[in-house]
């Protein structure tokens, strides 16, 4: 049983990758059968996996690291700004700007009303991602990341791999390069969030609101305006990740000296 431990505590980001991978994706295939009408249960494969690898390798006080960072609420507003008005800003100014590159006028009136909207978006969050992903990507991998590499390719590495972790999607039709690239470009900013807050709740937040965003606010436009649109998203979401580097760097993305946020209980080599 030590030598399995030890085995763990050696390779937690492998073993983690492994399993929130392989979790999902065998998950997926009850999903995939019912055609996407099913509760999508495998969008908890990253947060099951970090929570049982943190388990294993560092016991109930690496689990009640990533429970604390879940519910981490004191931070400064501006955080709250950012986490909400980012990808909401995001999705409205590629709005904006879209007319101005030959797309019809934005239909405002597509949009649901905010009283069908809000349940939803309840549900969502809970089912499709944010909670079942964040403690997973930010709350285990992030600090392991931030603890052996600079923030910019630590940053990278997981947004290919939460990219990659998004591929079950394509069988059903949910998926895009756009969406995909995106994701990549997320992982930066979603680093940044996070190396500044030590929050998950802060993450789990800026997920909601860029999902959501995409989900509702894209509705004004259709077809080839729509996906023009989403590669404007897809650019906004660049010139921010290159404006954290040009001003952060690339080691930690804070202007304080460098808080390493990866706690003890981390014992990758």
């Amino acid at each position: 049983m030590s030598s399995f431990l030890g085995e763990v505590r050696g390779h937690q980001l492998t073993i983690f990758f492994s399993l929130a991978l392989g979790l999902t994706w065998l998950a997926f295939i009850p999903f995939y059968l019912s055609h996407g009408e099913s509760i999508p249960w495998f969008t908890f494969g990253p947060a099951i996996s970090g929570f049982t690898v943190a388990a294993l390798a560092g016991g109930w006080g690496a689990v009640k690291t990533i429970l604390a960072s879940m519910v981490k609420w004191r931070v400064r507003p501006i955080w709250y700004l950012v986490a909400v008005g980012l990808p909401f800003g995001t999705q409205l100014a590629s709005i904006v700007i879209n007319p101005f590159l030959g797309s019809a006028e934005p239909s405002w009136g597509n949009i649901p009303a905010f009283s069908e909207v809000a349940p939803m978006i309840a549900l969502y969050a809970v089912f499709s991602g944010p909670l079942g992903e964040e403690p997973g990507w930010r709350g285990f991998a992030t600090p392991h990341f931030l603890g052996r590499r600079p923030a910019l390719a630590g940053s990278l590495i997981l947004g290919v791999i939460w990219a990659i972790w998004h591929l079950p999607l394509g069988l059903l039709g949910d998926l895009s390069l756009y969406s995909t690239i995106n994701v990549v470009l997320a992982g930066i900013v979603f680093t940044w969030l996070y190396q500044n807050t030590g929050s998950v709740l802060l993450a789990i937040l800026m997920h909601v609101s860029h999902q959501n965003s995409v989900r509702f606010l894209a509705k004004v436009f259709v077809d080839g305006d729509y996906i023009q649109q989403q590669w404007l998203g897809v650019a906004i979401w660049a010139v921010i990740a290159v404006a954290i580097v040009a001003y952060y760097g690339t080691e930690s993305f804070v202007r304080r000296p460098a808080k390493r946020l990866a706690t003890a209980w981390i014992l990758d080599r």
